[in-house]
Order: structure tokens, then sequence, then C-alpha cells
């Protein structure tokens, strides 16, 4: 199943898309944007948040919420660094963290062992013997070599990669991974990342090891702009603020560390933006599109993919400088829309977004096609409207 929401929020000044700092201006982002006047397009620049502010934060919330669900998340992940598995260094952790993965794909951790050995042997000699030695990288592989020799003699070689974690990433990521001593297939390497993240299933991620392997993200976001009809009022404004620091009678007059003045420039205007998530995408392989899940499994994680969105939206925590520019507004409309194949409502940017999105619809169920659409405006807030559509997709049995 297919889930759409298109989200208007007001927000006076705020700063929750700054892309530089030109000397002690901060600046917001800006993007060029086409409006009408006078019956004419002309291009203007408006503040603007990107998508992948919108997505960090959506992956934040989702963090939180498989957590809480008891549901696997990486160390990275959880600590807000979404590299996800962009290489086979970082790719690694996820053989050791959990045991079912370690004894199916390092139960023959000896020949292992014992191949990565002769590798890093090998290369240590062919170092030493050139006329210009590298101390550093000798110093490294010997230290690679040596972590191997202590795990053979390990009574418990999980317990010991575990507390050594970042060397073991580093070893198994360089050469038993990339060096070809463990042949994992591209599918495997996928089952074994989303097996140990709901971030990484549900977000995606890019492998760029010796096979590349591309998980699109399962949910799809756009770029926050103005809403065309008032476009033309959206602005961003530099605010002037200072930082003191307290004097003593030893202090010169005029010392430049007694005060900094720093600007900030903020955004005012009546955003639009789209969120699309797709249900079906969730612990089903992207290479073989057979599921690497267990069905129990596979709602769970629907389940926290929409209370993570039910979460941003509500708390209003996206973008940057909440601490001190969290912006004065709010969601002024939302409209979520559930179907079984893709469907995106019309973007919020346009007037006519809620009547366009339902005449669409009206379209799809002349075809036979199911569909439901829930609006948030005038006397209904967001959460009731998000709520609906919830427990819409709890009856259907997506979760």
């Amino acid at each position: 199943m297919f889930l759409s929401v298109g989200v208007r929020f007001e927000a006076n000044v705020e700063a929750l898309n700054m892309v530089e700092t030109a000397g002690n201006y901060g600046k917001h982002r800006r993007v060029p944007y086409l409006v009408e006047e006078d019956g004419k397009l002309k291009t203007v620049y408006v503040p603007a948040m990107s998508g992948e502010s919108l997505a960090h934060a959506y992956q934040e919330h989702l963090v939180r919420e498989a957590l809480s669900a008891s549901l696997p998340v990486c160390d990275d992940c959880q600590r807000g660094e979404f590299y996800k598995s962009m290489d086979e260094v970082h790719f690694a952790p996820k053989l050791f963290n959990r045991e079912e993965v370690f004894e199916s794909v390092l139960g023959n951790l000896s020949e292992v062992v014992n191949s990565t050995i002769s590798i890093l042997s090998s290369e240590i000699e062919k170092d030493r013997n050139k006329k210009k030695q590298n101390g550093d990288k000798i110093k490294e592989l010997e230290k690679f070599r040596e972590f191997m020799k202590n795990l053979t003699e390990s009574e418990n070689p999980r317990e010991y990669i575990i507390n050594n974690l970042s060397l073991a990433s580093e070893v198994f990521g360089k050469y038993v991974i990339k060096k070809g001593i463990l042949n994992l297939p591209p599918a495997r390497i996928e089952e074994i990342i989303v097996k140990s993240c709901v971030v990484e299933d549900i977000g995606g991620f890019l492998y760029t090891g010796s096979t590349p392997i591309r998980r699109s993200s399962a949910f799809q976001v756009s770029y926050a702009l103005p809403v065309k009809s008032v476009a033309l009022f959206a602005t961003s404004e530099p605010q002037l603020h200072a930082r003191h620091a307290q004097m003593d009678a030893s202090s010169k007059k005029g010392n430049a560390s007694e005060q900094m003045i720093y600007y900030v420039e903020t955004g005012t205007a009546l955003y639009g933006f789209t969120f699309n998530l797709d249900l079906d995408a969730v612990g089903v392989s992207a290479i073989t599109s057979k599921p690497v899940l267990d069905g129990d499994e596979i709602k769970k994680r629907r389940e926290v993919s929409l209370k993570a969105l039910f979460r941003m939206l509500s708390s209003g925590q996206f973008g940057a400088k909440l601490s001190r520019f969290f912006p004065v507004g709010g969601i002024t409309e939302l409209i979520v829309s559930v179907t079984d194949q893709p469907f995106v409502v019309t973007s919020p940017i346009y007037d006519d977004y809620i009547a366009k999105t339902q005449r669409r619809l009206e379209v799809l169920k002349s075809f036979g096609e199911e569909s439901f659409l829930a609006v948030a405006e005038e006397e209904k807030v967001p959460e009731e409207a998000l709520k609906e559509a919830i427990d819409y997709l709890h009856e259907k049995g997506a979760f």
C-alpha cells in the first residue's frame, strides 16, 4: 500500500535550512521559483527547505520509534549519522551485531582468519621490501594481523570482535570482504543490511563495494517551498545578534573577545511539501523483489514508519536551529491518501490541491481501485487526519 501526504505549514522567523556561513553571516537556503504575475511567468528567489533536511529529520524519528519497538537499528543510525552501509568498512559491523548472521556467515571463522593473516603477511613483506617504506602503513597492517591472531585464541570470537568493533570493522571491511575472502553475493549483502537496520530498510542505502548495491528509499520527500499564490510575500531577512563576554578590570576596552556580532538569515513563508511512503517496499529485497523478513517483522516496521511520520509532523521537530529559532506558526492544512498502487497527492503549493486530489482519486475509483482520503482543514486538526489514515491501514492489515 502507498501513503501520500501533502502538508502546508506557516513558518515565521525560521532558520530551518541554512546553507553556508560567510564570515559572520549565516545564509538561509533559497531557490529559483516560477510564479505568475500579471499573466506572465517570472523567476524569483524564495526561502526553501531541502528534501534532504526533511528526510534526515524523518529518519531521526524513525530511529526513536524503532528502538522503542525493540527493532534493530545500527550504531551509526542510532547516533543520527546516516552513512548507511556505504562501503565494506561500514557494512562489516552488521556481520557481528546479530548472532544468527554471525553464525551463518562466519561459521568457518578459522579459515577466514588464516586466509586474512596470509594476505596481511604478504602485504607486510611486500611493503618492507620497498625502497621507500611507509612506516605507518606497515604498523597498521601489523596491528590488523595481531588482531586476527588474537581472534583465533579467543574463547568467544564474537564477543572479542564486538569489544574491538572499530578495529574489527576495518580488518573485515578492507580485507575479509573487499579481498573476497568472504564471498557474499549482492542479494545476501542486502539481506544482512536490511535485517540489521530498520533505517536502512526504509531509508535505503548505496553500497559502493566491489559489487555496488542500491536500495531505493521506501519514502520520498519534496523540498518545502512557498505556496504559489503567496510566494511573492515569502521573504528572507538577516537578524542581528551579539554574544558578550564578561569584562573585568584588566580587560581592555574594545577588545574583540568582549563582543561578537553575527547575522542569521531567517525566512518567513507559507510552505508546502509532499511526503510519500511505499509500505509494500518495507522488508522486501530490491534485488529479488522477495521478502527478506517474516510477516510479523514487516508489519512492525511498517507501523514504526507511520508513527515516525506522525511524530515528526505533530511535534514540528524537523529542520535546523530549533533551539533558538523554532518557527512561529504550524501546520495549517494537511491531506493524506492511501492507495493500493503508487499515487501522489497534488502538491500543496497549489491552492486547489485538495479539490484536484479528490477528483484524481475519483478517476482511480472508476477503474475499480480502492482509496482513502483524509483532509485536515478548518475544524479537523492534522493529527486527526493522520490517525484516520493509520487506522485505515491497520484495518486493511498493513500492520
